[in-house]
């Protein structure tokens, strides 16, 4: 099958299409445990839950078969499994910032708080007792996000973005649509109370907001990898539920992140976030 004419694209098909898409059928799915107040880790709710996450999954793929056809579909798969698109320096970007920004933050709250234990290791250190378990949590972290999310976000819709707005700006728009799509997990019994911390939504929403940036930063240095998002994004997950932060902690966590942000921005600068000239096209 060969690309789809142009007309949906003018009309903002492609990009408002996979909006509608990955958050109605989220939020509808989502909708039936808060209403009949299931928990959300326990049957029946753990398949609503389940079910709502693929939407952005979903409309990943739908999406791209629909714009761009067969080409479409190769070249997500392309990027989810091509290692060579990940230049050596970026790989060490995608493994090491979150871990990094975690303990520049737990510096700083020793530092300028004089926290006593700004970061505690032990939920990795009881997981590291028990090997089978430890794999099974890193499976549950990889596949309630950054596995089916990123399909979506980085895999389809940042593509679409960037081929209308810079990157800046497509960063702000995903990022809020991002922050948004996870509202309805504040609203469910027992998401963030089966972990080990339960974030401030406000919080929540302006760390998506900023660390959006960061991927398209990652997204547009790695030739647009699939691969390196999710990594990115697993990491991120991890660090945030294997390593407990005091709350001074996580905020200069925040700070520490946001002042990347602006060097990323002053460095790279906000219409391209990237080194070369090219915008990262999609290639239908």
């Amino acid at each position: 099958m060969t690309a789809r004419a142009p007309l949906e694209r003018t009309r903002g098909f492609d990009v408002w299409g996979f909006l509608l898409f990955s958050h109605g059928w989220t939020w509808l799915w989502w909708s039936v445990p808060i209403i009949a107040d299931w928990h959300v880790f326990e049957f029946p709710g753990i398949v609503f839950l389940i079910g709502g996450g693929l939407g952005v999954t979903i409309g990943g793929v739908v999406m791209a078969w629909w714009i761009g056809g067969q080409t479409g579909l190769a070249d997500l798969k392309r990027r989810l499994v091509d290692v060579r698109l990940i230049p050596g320096r970026w790989a060490v970007v995608t493994l090491a910032l979150w871990p990094a920004l975690a303990l520049v933050g737990s510096v700083a709250a020793t530092v300028v708080d004089g926290a006593s234990q700004p970061a505690s290791a032990a939920p990795l250190l009881d997981l590291l007792a028990e090997p089978v378990v430890l794999v099974g949590t890193l499976l549950v972290i990889f596949l309630l996000g950054p596995f089916h999310e990123e399909i979506g976000w980085r895999g389809y819709w940042l593509d679409r973005l960037q081929l209308r707005w810079s990157a800046l700006t497509s960063s702000l728009v995903l990022g809020v649509a991002w922050a948004a799509w996870h509202a309805p997990l504040f609203l469910m019994v027992g998401y963030f109370s089966s972990w080990d911390f339960s974030p401030d939504p406000a919080l929540f929403a302006f760390n998506i907001l900023v660390g959006t940036i960061l991927y398209t930063w990652l997204f547009n240095n790695t030739a647009r990898s699939l691969l390196a998002a999710i990594a990115f994004h697993f990491v991120g997950n991890a660090t945030g539920q294997l390593l407990d932060l005091s709350p001074q902690a996580d905020f200069y966590q925040t700070v520490a992140t946001t002042a990347l942000v602006v060097i990323v921005l002053l460095w790279w600068g906000p219409a391209t976030l990237r080194r070369d000239e090219e915008r990262p096209l999609a290639p239908y």
